[in-house]
């Protein structure tokens, strides 16, 4: 836990992009890194032939939760977890949080490849010794999942908190 009231904290959750399962990431960034939550979220398997709406209805009642525990400053999406995710399941995820951020007024950023989330957390390219977990353990050292999906989530909470937190110095020095 943290402590500093929502209000004076940057929240950034970071989320895979899809509906088979969703890694979230809660990230507190006012003063440096700090994981306050994470969490894979099954959906229904795919054997049962869930359609699409009620794969997203059952993620938006755990994100409706982590949304109030910890209000976001910035939503962060990030590339599908996995390879398998079909298509349509990423869009209408991203649709759905890109709404959800607007009717929050809360920014939404979508980084959608790998490659994307390192520039935003200021690498150029994913080469040697600049895996996403190299990237995340040089802000946050206590960092230690090795789980792909868990590293996806908190890379790019990561990546949308620096860049908000770039958008407000802007305004602030436009400001002053």
């Amino acid at each position: 836990m943290h402590d500093q009231s929502p209000k004076e904290a940057l929240i950034a959750i970071g989320l895979t992009s899809g509906l088979g399962s969703i890694a979230c990431s809660v990230l507190g960034v006012s003063s440096g890194p700090e994981m306050l939550f994470h969490e894979v979220m099954p959906g229904p398997r795919k054997r049962r032939d869930v359609p699409a709406h009620r794969r997203y209805k059952a993620h938006k009642l755990m994100l409706d939760i982590i949304f109030y525990r910890w209000p976001p400053t910035v939503i962060a999406l990030g590339p599908r977890s996995s390879e398998e995710e079909p298509l349509e399941w990423v869009v209408l995820m991203r649709t759905a949080m890109f709404e959800l951020g607007r009717s929050l007024r809360v920014p939404v950023v979508l980084f959608d490849t790998d490659e994307a989330v390192a520039r935003g957390l200021g690498a150029h390219d994913l080469g040697r010794g600049n895996g996403l977990k190299s990237l995340v353990r040089k802000q946050m050292g206590s960092f230690t999942s090795n789980k792909r999906r868990v590293i996806l989530a908190t890379a790019t909470a990561m990546a949308g908190a620096t860049q908000i937190q770039n958008t407000l110095s802007i305004k602030e020095m436009i400001n002053d």
